[in-house]
């Protein structure tokens, strides 16, 4: 997902380059049983110090590397997109019309939707808006142009 082709004009399947800003974290957690007994972090890719660089500018709480956040954006994707479910009767078709929904989703999402934790939607956590917008108001919107 995070790669690019790079064409040479030759045939077959042209090289992917992966995105020089990319920093893969993995969590791994060891259990007994149901007992949780140690977790390690550790680098599947790019620099550990890049991505702490990049969680504490990205991140309200300063915390530790952990999958809690991409775990509630995965559950949030799956209720509002039924073509993300595991098992469906509406996959997800062409990846322009994933992508569009994805963006709606996302839009939807940080713009209409209050979060009780956030006492309003997190682009108001963000200061991009002063207020909740319905869905008449984000597909109304035009973007200025700069």
């Amino acid at each position: 997902m995070f790669r690019d082709p790079v064409r040479n004009g030759k045939p077959g399947r042209p090289r992917l380059l992966v995105w020089a800003d990319v920093h893969i974290v993995q969590v791994v957690k060891q259990r007994v049983g149901r007992r949780l007994v140690s977790i390690t972090r550790r680098v599947a890719y790019g620099s550990l110090e890049r991505a702490e660089a990049l969680m504490q500018a990205t991140q309200v709480e300063l915390g530790r590397i952990n999958t809690a956040y991409i775990e509630r954006l995965n559950a949030t994707l799956r209720t509002w997109m039924p073509s993300l479910v595991r098992r469906t009767r509406t996959p997800s078709g062409a990846r322009a019309q994933l992508e569009a929904a994805l963006f709606w989703t996302g839009c939807v999402y940080n713009f209409c939707h209050v979060h009780a934790t956030l006492a309003g939607t997190p682009a108001m956590a963000a200061d991009l808006t002063d207020h909740v917008w319905s869905i008449e108001e984000l597909i109304r919107y035009r973007c200025q142009r700069e």
